[in-house]
């Protein structure tokens, strides 16, 4: 199963926040769940959840995304108590008010019946909604590649799904002989996080893949999925946020970027 929480926060006019928030709400994530599931995902190496916010007008959107009922339950479900209805920053020594939560879920057959099992269009556009890094061999890494998109889907969703797996490394090099960038609107920037500033990227990516349709419809279904995952480093504090912007229908590498 995979859900989605958006919490509705209100913010004043004077107040200012930016993605960076984000990791300060992951500790008021770890406050509301159990202590000894808190403990065991500090434990675990990968994580069944992830979280980004995005900020519009006087409100901020938290997204919270679990990858098994097992996380839904333990995270999730605490989050949706009425006794929660506001969220107290201590750094900032503010409180905000919460106007709304919406959950939405999906399971896994559902995910690869509207994916895999549908054909899909050449073409996807994906928007990086917040700072997006990869880590390999010991350095970050701040500029997009397929293979490091595609190489951190399969990682993320091998350790979360029970069923099956989609990680090969006869998969992954079919995967980056058959997808291409076609266009791009990136830009630098950084994440902050505990006084550390990690290079990273946010913007767009336009990617065709010229391959058979299985291979098409398995891109599709791996950026679906990253919509819950996230892409990348850290995840779980607020980086990664990805979206599918279009899908299918494009016809130049213009169109990619609007």
């Amino acid at each position: 199963m995979l859900s989605r929480l958006t919490i509705i926060l209100e913010t004043k006019e004077e107040q200012s926040f930016d993605v960076n928030i984000s990791s300060l709400l992951h500790g008021v994530l770890m406050e509301y769940i159990d202590s000894y599931y808190a403990e065991s995902l500090h434990q675990a190496g990968w994580k069944p959840y992830s979280q980004y916010i995005e900020c519009k007008g006087n409100c901020i959107y938290w997204h919270i995304q679990t990858l098994s009922e097992d996380s839904k339950n333990n995270i999730l479900c605490p989050l949706l108590d009425e006794k929660f209805d506001r969220v107290y920053l201590k750094h900032k020594d503010r409180y905000l008010n919460i106007s709304d939560k919406q959950l939405t879920e999906v399971t896994y057959q559902q995910l690869i019946d509207e994916t895999y099992f549908k054909d899909s269009g050449q073409f996807f556009n994906i928007r990086f909604l917040t700072p997006c890094a990869f880590k390999s061999r010991g350095k970050y890494v701040l500029m997009p590649t397929l293979k490091l998109i595609y190489q951190s889907l399969m990682n993320k969703f091998d350790s979360n799904a029970v069923d099956f797996s989609i990680k090969s490394d006869e998969v992954l090099e079919q995967l980056e002989t058959y997808s291409e960038i076609v266009g791009y609107n990136l830009r630098s920037t950084h994440f902050h996080l505990e006084g550390v500033r990690i290079p990273s990227f946010v913007g767009r990516i336009g990617i065709k893949v010229h391959g058979p349709q299985p291979l098409v419809n398995l891109v599709h279904f791996m950026l679906a999925f990253g919509e819950y995952s996230g892409v990348g480093i850290k995840c779980a504090l607020g980086m990664g946020g990805i979206r599918i912007i279009k899908k299918g229908g494009l016809e130049t590498n213009e169109s990619l970027l609007v």
